[in-house]
């Protein structure tokens, strides 16, 4: 069981990731389209910083999925899942799940007003996202399972 949860929550992780690269896509390509005040948005230094940090974030949390699926290969979990990779993957649970919600939302908000209806895809990326703090572990349960291993 211990050793689904880890493929289990990597995957979803790798989701939420990927939800995350998309929503940053779609803010992107929209700010730069959209016109207020006489330039675009992307012209804004503010929506330029605030879309880098989360694509910085972002980054940062596809390096750590990439890190804890080879943590995952290299330490086979043993039969009481006392070993492998269990804090590692409950950390990257725990960042991917907060932070697709993070950029979801930041980036539904650069849509603005058309970022609420319900047949544009940041609407429905946003909606989803929800889940991914729930899915394969709510974020305190990744975070207890982090606790109970720190050094």
């Amino acid at each position: 069981i211990m050793r689904n949860f880890q493929t289990e929550r990597i995957a979803l992780s790798a989701m939420a990731i990927g939800q995350c690269l998309t929503a940053l896509d779609l803010a992107y390509r929209h700010v730069n389209d959209r016109r207020a005040c006489g330039s675009s948005l992307w012209d804004k230094q503010t929506v330029r910083q605030r879309l880098s940090m989360l694509a910085a974030k972002t980054e940062a949390a596809r390096q750590l999925l990439y890190h804890c699926a080879w943590l995952v290969d290299q330490r086979p979990m043993g039969s009481d899942g006392a070993v492998g990779a269990v804090r590692e993957v409950a950390m990257l649970k725990a960042l991917s799940g907060e932070l697709v919600n993070e950029v979801c939302y930041d980036c539904q908000q650069f849509h603005g007003g058309m970022g609420y209806m319900r047949e544009s895809a940041i609407e429905r990326m946003t909606r989803d996202a929800r889940v991914q703090a729930i899915g394969g572990g709510a974020t305190e349960v990744m975070l207890e399972e982090v606790a109970k291993r720190m050094p």
